[in-house]
């Protein structure tokens, strides 16, 4: 099936300014891809900041890609840019939309040298209730219609899956249920941002990662202009200068 999408949407996006700078690793989410980031991954490197936004396995136009891909593979992807953002900036940070926000979390849970995190939409809990049956139900509906492109501004559209595989649903979920078990042993300041209108995930989601996590601080934004895809919509530049406010005033104080 053909894509609508240039190949450059799955593409991932590094920036490199000097080891004095900052470090951030942005993630994508789940069926999307670099492209549904990169304004806030372009914003950041502009402001000086060394920034990596790799490409999650089985991400692009087919979902068949995607139907056998793990969290495993996931943050297999995200360890070497982690890694390389490491030896060349004096502190780094993760940033994620989505399933994106769950894989930071996840990364700050194994890794304090994580100064800080920032998410926007994230997934730990899901307003579809037979996303928990997911692993048994791929066997019977491999894929179901696409979620991705959950935008308010009418002229633009997200790269995405043409349709969102059942098995990797399972995967979102059972990354989702470890994160949310880990999230009192958090430490890091959390900056959440969160669609009033978000057709994909519950404004739950917020709320119940500011009460559970164990973190330092915890910050919430609550995001009026934009649907799910927050960081390609009205308010992605209000995220990314938020964001970069939330990174460069941790980075200046003692660990």
């Amino acid at each position: 099936m053909a894509t609508p999408f240039p190949a450059s949407a799955w593409q991932p996006f590094s920036a490199y300014v000097d080891q004095t700078a900052i470090g951030v690793l942005v993630i994508h989410g789940f069926t999307g891809s670099p492209e549904s980031v990169k304004p806030l991954a372009r914003a950041l490197a502009e402001a000086g900041c060394n920034v990596e936004c790799p490409h999650l396995t089985g991400h692009g136009p087919r979902w068949q890609d995607l139907a056998p891909a793990t969290v495993e593979d996931w943050l297999g992807d995200l360890l070497p840019a982690l890694q390389r953002l490491k030896e060349r900036s004096r502190v780094v940070f993760v940033a994620g939309l989505s399933m994106g926000g769950t894989l930071a979390l996840r990364l700050a849970q194994l890794d304090p040298a994580i100064r800080g995190v920032a998410l926007v939409n994230h997934a730990l809990v899901f307003g579809n209730p037979l996303v928990p049956l997911a692993g048994l139900l791929k066997h019977l509906l491999p894929s179901t219609p696409a979620i991705a492109s959950d935008i308010l501004d009418p002229s633009v559209r997200e790269p995405c899956c043409d349709r969102t595989p059942t098995a990797g649903v399972a995967q979102v979920h059972r990354l989702a249920r470890l994160v949310r078990a880990g999230l009192p042993g958090l430490r890091q300041p959390l900056l959440v941002f969160k669609s009033r209108q978000d057709h994909v995930l519950p404004a739950r989601n917020a709320t119940l990662t500011c009460r559970e996590a164990g973190s330092a601080s915890t910050e919430l934004i609550w995001l009026d202009r934009s649907y799910h895809v927050a960081t390609m919509d009205f308010d992605k530049d209000l995220i990314a200068e938020r964001t970069l406010a939330f990174f460069t005033r941790l980075a200046l104080e003692e660990p």
